[in-house]
C-alpha cells in the first residue's frame, strides 16, 4: 500500500506561516522587491496546502476517489508552483537596477518560459497522465518529477542570470545565490530519488527557506539588497567583536548632495544607478573591504587588514571611485572621507561614532570634498571631547542637583556708582576626572546632546544655596546665571527654574538670568513669553553679549530686560575707531534714558576701565577688577553686613 510521508511539507507550511506572521506583525523595510517575498510566500503557503491535500488523497484514495478532482488538484498545484518560481526568479533578478530597467523584457522572457512550461505540462498529461493507478495505490512519481525538473531548470536559469548580471548585484546576493542554487538543485534531485524509494515528499523546503532567508538578510536584519551594505547594528556587532583584538582600519564617508530643488532636471533613477555602480566598484577592489550604511548619506567601509600602507592604498582606491561619481553626476556632489586605524582605545562603537562626528565638524561648513587621515594628535583632542560627552550624558540622566562634577565659579562685578562689588556672574565649570573644563569647551557639546537644561538646573540650585548662605552675612544685590539659547525657545523652560528657587528662603530678586541677544531673537515670540514669566516671578533679566547680534533698539525696549550687557568686542573696537565710539556713546545714552542699566564686560586694564567709566557704564566686569573663582570666594568681594 502506497502511503506518502508528508512531514517535510507540514514543516515547510509551519515555516511559511511563521514567516507570514513576522512579515505582518513586524515593521520590515518594504523595499522595491519586498512584495516579491510577501506575495511569493502567500503562493508558497497555497502550494503547500494543495500538496498536502494531494498527498492525503493519494495515500487514502478510498471508494470516493474522483480522478477528475485529483487531476485538477495536480494541475492547480503545478500552476501554483509556477507562481512560486516566478516570484523567486523575479526577486533574484529585480535585485539589480539594470534588470529593473529591463522589466518589460524580463516579463516577456518569463512569459515565454511559462508558455514552454504549460506546453510541457499538456504534453506530459497527454503522454502519461501525471499519475498512475496501481494495485498498491496512487503513484504520483511522474507528477513530482515534472515539477522538480521545472524547479531545477529555474535554478539553472537564475544562476545564469546572476552570472551575466554579476557586475550589477552586490557581493552578498552573489554569495547567497551561489549557496542556495546548488542546495536547491540537490534537494530537488533528492526529492526525485526519495519519491521513488520511500514515497517521501519534502519539496516545500526548496522554496520556503528561500523567502525566509531573503527576508532575514535584506528586510529584517543586516543587509541592504541594492547597495549590498550591512546595517548599523551589523557594524556595531563587528566592532564589539574585533576592537582591541585585531588591527583593522575604518573609512568613514559622508556625502553632501544639493537640496531637492537642484534635482528638477536630474533623473533620480540615473543617480541611483551611478551610486549603486559605485558600491559594486568598491566591493570589487578587495574582499577585505566590507560596506556598512549608517543612513542615506553616511557610510562606513571596514578595511580588514593590519598593514597601514595597504589600508591606505585601498582607501585611495575607494576615494577614486567617489571622484568618479563626482565627475559622472550632473549635480553638485561632495564627499568627506575620514580614515582611521581602530586602536584598542576606541573600545566601543559609540566611541568610534563620536570620533567621526568630532572630526567631521571641522569641515561642516566647507563646500568642497575632503579626504582626511587621522593623526595622533586628533586622538588626544578627541579624548577630552569624548570624556566630556560621556560625563554630560551621565549628568543629564542622573539629574542630581548636587552633582559635584558641575562646579560653580563666580566673577564679581563692580558698581561704578557705589564704588563696590554689588553683583556677580555665576560661571560653570565641568570637572571630569582630574581635569576642569571651561564653558567654551563643554557647552556646545551639552547643547548638541540635549544636556544643557540639566546643567542649568544644577548650577541654579548651587547658586541658590550660595545666595541663601551669603545673604545672611553679606550685602549684595544679586548673582546672575547664564541661560542657554537652546532653552529660551522651549515652552516650559522656566518651570524647573522656579521650582528650584522656591526650595530656598531668600528674596527671588537675588537671582538674575543672562540671556544672549542671538538666542532672544531666534524665536522672538516664545523667548519674550518666557522672559515675561520669569520677570513676573521677580527675576531680573540681563541681555548678554549685546552688539554681537542683529537686534534693534526698538525691539529690545519692548522686552522685559533690565540690564544691557555690552560684549567686549564692541568695547575694543570703540577704543580704536572714532565711528564705533560715537555709536557706543549714542547707544548708552539712549538705553539709560529709557531706564536700562548698562554693563560692560572684558575690561582688563586701566585704559579700558577709564574709557568705560567716562562713557557712563553703570557696571564694569573684567580681570581688571576680579578674576573668576569658586563661588565661595565672593565673601572676599562683598561687604559684610554691620548688623545681623
Amino acid at each position: 500500500m502506497i502511503v506518502y510521508n508528508s512531514i517535510g511539507e507540514y514543516s515547510s507550511l509551519l515555516l511559511a506561516g511563521l514567516l507570514l506572521f513576522v512579515m505582518l506583525y513586524t515593521k520590515p523595510r518594504k523595499t522595491y522587491v519586498y512584495r516579491y517575498i510577501f506575495v511569493g510566500n502567500i503562493w508558497a503557503i497555497f502550494s503547500i496546502i494543495l500538496q498536502i491535500v494531494i498527498l492525503h488523497m493519494a495515500s487514502n484514495p478510498g471508494d470516493s476517489f474522483d480522478p477528475r478532482i485529483f487531476m485538477a488538484l495536480l494541475i492547480l498545484f503545478i500552476m501554483a508552483y509556477n507562481g512560486v518560481l516566478y516570484y523567486i526568479f523575479s526577486y533574484v533578478n529585480m535585485m539589480s537596477t539594470l534588470r529593473r530597467r529591463q522589466r518589460k523584457e524580463f516579463l516577456l522572457m518569463y512569459t515565454a518560459l511559462s508558455t514552454v512550461y504549460i506546453i510541457a505540462l499538456v504534453v506530459d498529461i497527454a503522454a502519461s497522465g501525471l499519475y498512475e493507478l496501481t494495485l498498491n495505490g496512487i503513484d504520483i512519481t511522474h507528477f513530482t518529477r515534472f515539477y522538480c525538473v521545472a524547479g531545477i531548470v529555474t535554478c539553472v536559469i537564475c544562476f545564469y542570470a546572476s552570472v551575466t548580471n554579476r557586475p550589477h548585484i552586490s557581493r552578498v546576493i552573489w554569495h547567497t545565490v551561489c549557496i542556495i542554487v546548488p542546495a536547491d538543485i540537490f534537494i530537488l534531485l533528492a526529492q526525485i530519488f526519495c519519491i521513488n524509494r520511500n514515497y517521501t515528499v519534502f519539496s516545500g523546503i526548496t522554496y520556503v527557506p528561500v523567502f525566509t532567508l531573503a527576508f532575514l538578510l535584506f528586510h529584517n536584519i543586516p543587509y541592504d539588497e541594492q547597495s549590498g551594505c550591512q546595517s548599523l547594528n551589523a557594524l556595531d556587532e563587528f566592532l564589539k567583536k574585533h576592537v582591541g583584538r585585531k588591527k583593522f582600519f575604518l573609512m568613514y564617508a559622508e556625502f553632501r548632495m544639493p537640496t531637492a530643488d537642484n534635482f528638477i532636471h536630474e533623473n533620480d533613477d540615473e543617480i541611483m544607478y551611478i551610486g549603486l555602480n559605485a558600491c559594486r566598484s568598491i566591493e570589487g577592489i578587495s574582499n577585505k573591504i566590507t560596506m556598512y550604511r549608517l543612513d542615506s548619506e553616511k557610510f562606513v567601509n571596514i578595511i580588514n587588514c593590519s598593514d597601514k600602507k595597504e589600508a591606505l592604498k585601498y582607501a585611495d582606491q575607494i576615494r577614486a571611485v567617489y571622484d568618479g561619481v563626482k565627475a559622472e553626476l550632473k549635480v553638485p556632489f561632495n564627499y568627506l572621507i575620514v580614515v582611521e586605524e581602530v586602536t584598542p582605545e576606541l573600545d566601543s562603537p559609540t566611541k568610534i561614532r563620536e570620533l567621526n562626528e568630532f572630526i567631521t565638524k571641522r569641515f561642516k561648513d566647507q563646500n568642497s570634498s575632503y579626504y582626511y587621515v587621522l593623526k595622533p594628535e586628533d586622538m588626544s583632542s578627541f579624548g577630552d571631547v569624548y570624556n566630556i560627552t560621556v560625563a554630560l550624558k551621565d549628568i543629564r540622566n542622573r539629574l542630581d542637583l548636587d552633582d559635584e562634577r558641575v562646579q560653580v565659579y563666580a566673577q564679581p562685578i563692580y558698581s561704578v556708582e557705589d564704588g563696590a562689588f554689588r553683583v556677580a556672574e555665576a560661571l560653570m565649570r565641568l570637572k571630569v576626572g582630574d581635569k576642569l573644563y571651561s564653558p567654551d569647551m563643554f557647552i556646545p557639546i551639552a547643547e548638541s546632546g540635549g544636556c544643557v537644561h540639566a546643567l542649568t538646573c544644577i548650577i541654579l540650585n548651587k547658586v541658590c544655596r550660595a545666595v541663601e548662605s551669603l545673604e545672611e552675612y553679606y550685602d549684595f544685590d544679586a548673582i546672575s546665571i547664564n541661560v542657554s539659547s537652546k532653552e529660551l525657545s522651549h515652552k516650559t523652560m522656566y518651570q524647573d527654574y522656579l521650582d528650584i528657587i522656591e526650595r530656598y528662603d531668600f528674596d527671588v530678586s537675588k537671582i538674575r538670568m543672562e540671556i544672549t541677544e542671538t538666542a532672544m531673537f531666534e524665536n522672538y515670540e516664545q523667548a519674550n513669553r518666557n522672559m515675561v514669566i520669569l520677570n513676573q516671578a521677580g527675576i531680573q533679566l540681563y541681555l548678554d553679549d549685546f552688539g554681537t547680534g542683529y537686534s534693534s533698539l526698538e525691539r529690545i525696549m519692548n522686552c522685559p530686560v533690565k540690564t544691557i550687557k555690552f560684549d567686549k568686542t564692541i568695547l575694543y573696537k570703540s577704543l580704536d575707531d572714532d565711528r564705533m565710539d560715537d555709536i557706543l556713546t549714542y547707544m548708552i545714552e539712549v538705553l539709560k534714558k529709557n531706564g536700562f542699566i548698562t554693563l560692560v564686560e572684558g575690561v582688563e586694564d586701566e585704559s579700558q576701565n577709564q574709557y568705560s567709566v567716562k562713557r557712563g557704564f553703570d557696571y564694569i566686569q573684567g580681570y581688571h577688577y576680579a578674576k573668576p573663582g569658586p563661588i565661595e570666594d565672593l565673601k572676599k568681594y562683598f561687604n559684610r553686613k554691620t548688623s545681623f
